[in-house]
């Protein structure tokens, strides 16, 4: 059995201003900064043997905060980017829904029909994170692992381990910043133990609301 941790990274300035971001490359604020030092608190029991993280500055700066003082190696994986959005990145989504409604509708509500030259498709990245759960599962049996990545990739995730086609991915609950997933490969199959896990948020609620950033990319 191999055991995975799978977290959002923590609240971006475009989050807040509900940009679209892709793998375009963006900043932590304050408070995702606090979210992801608190997810870190959460988690100082865990003993981790291997850390992995989407090599986009946000997800990487999520995993730093959560790590502090362990002494463990970041691996930077580019299986684990979010979601390629092309010239849609830096777009405010209200301004995308209005200039682009068919196919916004299209990217939230039916993934399996969504296709954009020059973007990914969500069968694209359920491909290439599915094949790097499957390969590293089949490398560490026995071990905990974390992984720091992005929502979009999460969702597709879920539907992957939930043996789902790609048009569930509308229906997956969208990961709240830091929020936790944990997942079992036991026997050849996929568990989904917990999934938007924020408890470690509760103290930050007072800060700001935990759902601002649930819904952009």
């Amino acid at each position: 059995m191999t055991r995975f941790y799978l977290v959002r990274h923590g609240q971006t300035d475009w989050n807040q201003e509900k940009r679209m971001q892709g793998q375009h490359e963006t900043d932590l604020t304050p408070l995702g900064e606090r979210q992801a030092i608190a997810l870190g608190e959460r988690l100082e029991d865990v003993d981790f043997d291997l850390v992995f993280s989407s090599p986009q500055r946000r997800a990487m700066k999520t995993t730093q905060l959560i790590l502090g003082k362990r002494d463990l190696p970041i691996i930077p994986d580019n299986a684990l980017k979010e979601i390629l959005m092309g010239d849609w990145q830096g777009i405010l989504i209200e301004d995308l829904m209005e200039k682009y409604p068919e196919e916004i509708d299209l990217f939230w509500h039916h993934p399996e029909q969504y296709k954009r030259e020059g973007c990914e498709t969500y069968d694209e990245v359920r491909k290439r994170a599915g094949q790097f759960m499957e390969k590293t599962a089949a490398e560490n049996p026995g071990k905990t692992i974390l992984v720091v990545t992005h929502g979009a990739l999460l969702k597709t995730l879920y539907t992957y381990f939930k043996y789902q086609p790609i048009s569930e991915i509308a229906h997956a609950v969208h990961p709240l910043s830091t929020a936790i997933a944990v997942v079992e490969k036991r026997d050849g199959i996929w568990n989904v133990m917990s999934w938007n896990d924020t408890e470690h948020l509760a103290q930050l609620e007072e800060e700001s609301s935990v759902s601002d950033s649930a819904n952009t990319i």
